[in-house]
């Protein structure tokens, strides 16, 4: 099979690489390592740094290439997509492709209001979506929320709890996306419908959620009497779900994570290629040669799966169950790259930043990582309900 691309391509390639090398400085800060459990996503400096890339991106309009042309975007093919976030995400650049999960529900299911004011402002970067989807009680199940909204006139009512939402603190998530049950009689992926929510609407306040090191990842959402107009609505009523898989779609299809990972394979490498340890690099020993090799050929691996998403696309498929083969070998490769290289690191290897710095590999990286990767292989539907994807949806096999 011939993998390389059009000499059009590898020449758009050279230009992203050039561009993020001239203006991207992360400034120390760790954004991307691994994706939304990074060390410094908490971090509002971070994040401003980031915001400000945005903006270049906007301007030199990456930011919605992927858009189709009636909203602004320049209706890139998937070739070209795939070539320039293989190599933002390989520079370790954040953010390569603006308007998130949000703009494409919208193209598909908003109202015209909907598309004619938020998917401006997304093109623009100006702000971001909180989720509210997972629940106490509904996490990977999501069928089994139990956050209600009642219409009232004009509005709807909503009261419940939602919980992981990576974003609702950042200072630029304005608005939520929001999942709730409008018909409690009906079955269980039925009466469930989707909604905008202005996150200073009345009613709404949250509550930190940190991870095990001590960082604030998260925040629980409550939300009492928090009244909303029915024109939020996205989509029918009752008819949520569907819009939620439209979504879910997009969010597993990430093909961009093999390069990132790649880029932290070749960091970890480094170090123990150029890291001596009773008088010679961790590398002298064959079993850390072999190891890292391995996880090379899993790097390798991931990107076919990749690739072969993408072509699916080009064809103009659905790659729900090969979403979900890409969803859980992100997870796992994610954890078996930093937990390898903590581990042939010795003791040292789990250090964390801040602590005594002549110790910690890497800075304390590599042991961040080793311990926040943990949430790679269920944030975003745990492997066992990604597996049952795969089996149903790809093998055919019965539920």
């Amino acid at each position: 099979m011939d993998f390389r691309f059009s000499a059009e391509d590898e020449a758009f390639r050279q230009e992203v690489r050039d561009f993020v090398q001239s203006e991207w400085d992360d400034r120390g800060y760790d954004l991307v390592s691994t994706m939304n459990t990074s060390w410094h996503l908490d971090d509002n400096a971070a994040l401003a740094l980031q915001h400000e890339f945005e903006q270049k991106l906007v301007q030199k309009g990456w930011w919605t290439m992927h858009w189709p042309k009636e909203f602004g975007g320049q209706d890139a093919g998937i070739e070209r997509q795939l070539v320039y976030r293989e190599e933002m995400a390989y520079q370790g650049a954040p953010s390569a492709q603006g308007g998130g999960l949000v703009a494409p529900l919208l193209m598909i299911h908003g109202q015209d209001w909907q598309k004619e004011y938020f998917i401006p402002r997304l093109a623009n970067a100006e702000f971001e979506f909180a989720q509210g989807f997972s629940e106490p009680n509904a996490g990977s199940d999501l069928g089994s929320l139990t956050t209600r909204a009642v219409a009232d006139g004009d509005d709807f009512v909503i009261n419940g709890q939602k919980i992981w939402t990576s974003t609702a603190h950042h200072p630029r998530a304005k608005w939520g996306h929001i999942l709730v049950r409008t018909d409690p009689d009906a079955a269980k992926h039925r009466g469930i419908s989707y909604f905008l929510i202005d996150m200073e609407s009345p009613g709404i306040s949250l509550r930190p959620l940190y991870d095990m090191l001590g960082r604030r990842r998260w925040s629980e959402w409550f939300l009492e009497d928090v009244r909303i107009p029915a024109q939020n609505l996205v989509g029918e009523l009752n008819r949520g779900w569907y819009a939620a898989m439209t979504t879910l779609s997009f969010e597993r299809a990430s093909v961009d994570i093999p390069a990132a990972l790649l880029r932290e394979w070749e960091k970890i490498v480094d170090y123990l290629g150029t890291t001596n340890i009773n008088g010679e690099p961790f590398t002298a020993n064959p079993i850390v040669r072999n190891e890292m090799a391995d996880l090379r050929i899993y790097v390798e691996l991931g990107r076919m799966l990749a690739y072969r998403v993408a072509w699916m696309q080009t064809k103009g498929l659905m790659p729900q169950a090969e979403g979900s083969i890409a969803r859980v070998w992100a997870g796992e490769a994610t954890q078996r790259i930093f937990r390898t290289g903590a581990r042939l690191m010795q003791d040292m290897g789990t250090l964390i930043p801040g602590g005594p710095s002549r110790w910690s590999p890497m800075g304390g990286y590599i042991g961040a990582n080793h311990y926040l990767s943990t949430g790679r292989t269920f944030g975003g539907g745990t492997k066992e309900i990604q597996r049952n994807i795969i089996a149903q949806r790809g093998l055919g096999l019965p539920r």
